[in-house]
């Protein structure tokens, strides 16, 4: 969880990563278990996933994290759990405190000081599937759902008035004025004095009365001259705002995104998206990256030639987008989802979770200028009248959480699709040579692709391939040259890139399926029709040794930029 630079200056903040009292307790009723009589016989790293070690290798079921922590002399603490795959119940002191569904996004709990100078914190996690409790991870995903506490967890104390969250927008390009809005909560009303720095600087220095309770404080700041963000130059800076006794720093970069016709536009100039979709996940640690694994996908980003990075298929780490920033890389970040049909979208339960994943995405990456749109529903079915209603809710929330974002799904039918006059950008995942098409077929394929989305009336909106590829064992190549040999991935995707880059006017981008090879879905048509059970249309396979297509790529994206 620990971002790439320092967010509190005040507040007292404990990091609890580190080997915590584990134990597998299988196939149980979450609800009939005893915290008090866990025996935790075993010990396990956090962050990680206990499925991905060897001792628990592919087990599904109950598990139960315990650490212990000093408390700092703050009146209240709060818990921050950046992903815990998939459901978690938090227990405070043998005390039940909160549950979460979904595992890549973060929640916290608040909490009392005991009496005690230290407090035991106990964690329920479960990682098998279950659409009643937690409907957002489904077993017919087309990857692998590892379980665990997969990301940081700090402990914070907390004064009497304390700082919740802070959102920096840049309202004004032209003048540099930025819009602060802090979020707090109060223990009972009073003065307390509020001060906010930039890049060190004093904009203001002030006595805010504060009502009980929770409550929001909006200052703007007007920066004339001050650096831009963008790809080519991405300049970061530094807000500092003290509310009383606390405080909180975001980094932050001075952009808007907009779209004009078939454009995307940041600052004023268009821009054109070529990058790849990235999974959080490796087999031996599972979505519980460590910093080094995050450094290496960042730096193969930067080799392929790469300006865009789709998250897929849910919200990525915030130390991944801390790296986006300060790299140039731009990013769509998209909640947890997979081929959803009404089933599901007229479903409450289910939407009531993918509105709060949606929420909780929104918290993470709204101060990140590399997030420059945002996703939902991967490939579901935005063809079908009784999925429109669904669309409407999920889209209509992120526009009103957050307009500064460019809002997008992917449609895998779009010719019937129902839905595009809802969005931003229209895209399109598609594989041809791959599942249909011959390679010679490719450049005829993409163009009914584009003549399609013209004709059904959306030719004035930014048209990008968000998912094109092919599928490759690593090392292996022999004079055939067929599906899954690294000839035929590499003939796919310099194919398919030569004719979308080329055309300059109607594709405002392409983004490859994918970084990385990734560990496949449990189920058995996914892993029957996947050699290793993996999913192969990585340009690297999962230990990050690059495929032939790897130097098509790059040659196509260097030469694109």
């Amino acid at each position: 969880m620990l971002r790439r630079f320092r967010e509190h200056d005040v507040r007292p903040v404990t990091d609890l990563r580190g080997i915590w009292d584990f134990a597998f307790l299988g196939d149980v009723d979450l609800d009939s278990v005893d915290v008090a009589a866990i025996d935790f016989d075993d010990q396990m790293a956090v962050p990680g996933c206990f499925d991905a070690t060897p001792a628990y290798a592919s087990m599904r079921g109950l598990v139960a994290y315990r650490t212990r922590s000093p408390l700092s002399a703050a009146p209240r603490h709060r818990l921050i759990l950046d992903g815990v795959h998939h459901w978690g119940r938090v227990f405070i002191d043998g005390r039940p405190v909160r549950d979460h569904i979904g595992g890549s996004t973060r929640f916290s709990v608040d909490f009392e000081r005991a009496r005690s100078d230290e407090v035991e914190i106990v964690v329920l996690v479960d990682n098998r599937f279950d659409y009643q409790r937690c409907p957002l991870h489904l077993d017919y995903f087309d990857w692998y759902h590892y379980g665990g506490i997969a990301r940081g967890v700090e402990l914070h104390g907390l004064p009497d008035v304390s700082i919740d969250g802070m959102s920096v927008v840049t309202a004004d390009l032209p003048a540099r004025r930025l819009e602060v809005a802090l979020s707090y909560t109060a223990a009972s009303a009073g003065r307390v004095p509020l001060k906010i720095t930039f890049d060190g600087s004093p904009m203001v220095d002030e006595t805010a009365e504060l009502p009980e309770g929770p409550g929001e404080i909006s200052r703007s700041l007007e920066l004339s001259g001050a650096t831009l963000w963008s790809p080519e130059e991405p300049n970061l800076h530094l807000v500092h705002v003290q509310l009383g006794a606390d405080d909180l720093r975001e980094r932050i970069g001075i952009r808007q995104v907009w779209t004009e016709g078939q454009r995307i536009v940041l600052n004023g100039e268009p821009i054109r998206l070529v990058g790849v979709n990235r999974h959080e996940s490796h087999v031996q640690v599972g979505h519980g990256l460590p910093d080094a694994l995050l450094v290496a996908d960042a730096q193969l980003v930067r080799d392929l030639g790469c300006n865009f990075v789709r998250g897929s298929h849910y919200p990525q780490d915030v130390r991944w987008l801390d790296l986006c920033d300060e790299m140039g890389f731009l990013v769509w970040s998209e909640v947890l989802g997979w081929q959803h049909t009404a089933e599901h979208l007229n479903n409450d339960h289910f939407m009531a979770a993918q509105l709060t994943n949606l929420e909780e995405m929104v918290a993470a990456g709204r101060n990140h200028p590399s997030v420059i749109i945002y996703g939902i529903l991967n490939e579901s079915r935005s063809d079908d009248p009784d999925c429109r209603r669904g669309y409407e809710t999920l889209l209509g929330r992120l526009r009103k959480l957050d307009p500064t974002r460019l809002l997008s799904y992917t449609s895998t039918r779009p010719a019937k699709d129902l839905c595009f006059d809802l969005v931003d950008v229209v895209s399109v995942d598609i594989y041809p040579g791959w599942y249909h098409h011959t390679v010679d077929e490719i450049p005829a394929a993409l163009d009914e692709v584009s003549q399609t989305v013209d004709e059904r009336g959306f030719a004035d909106k930014p048209l990008m391939i968000a998912e094109i590829g092919a599928g490759a064992i690593w090392g292996w190549r022999d004079w055939h040259a067929k599906h899954w040999s690294e000839q035929y991935q590499a003939e796919v995707l310099d194919q398919a890139l030569q004719h979308l880059l080329a055309d300059r006017e109607r594709w405002c981008g392409a983004c490859v399926w994918q970084l990385c090879d990734i560990r496949s879905s449990e189920a058995t048509n996914q892993a029957l029709g996947r050699p290793r059970s993996f999913n192969n249309k990585g340009l690297v396979d999962e230990y990050r040794r690059p495929k032939m297509a790897y130097d098509v790529v790059k040659r196509h994206f260097r030469a694109a930029r």
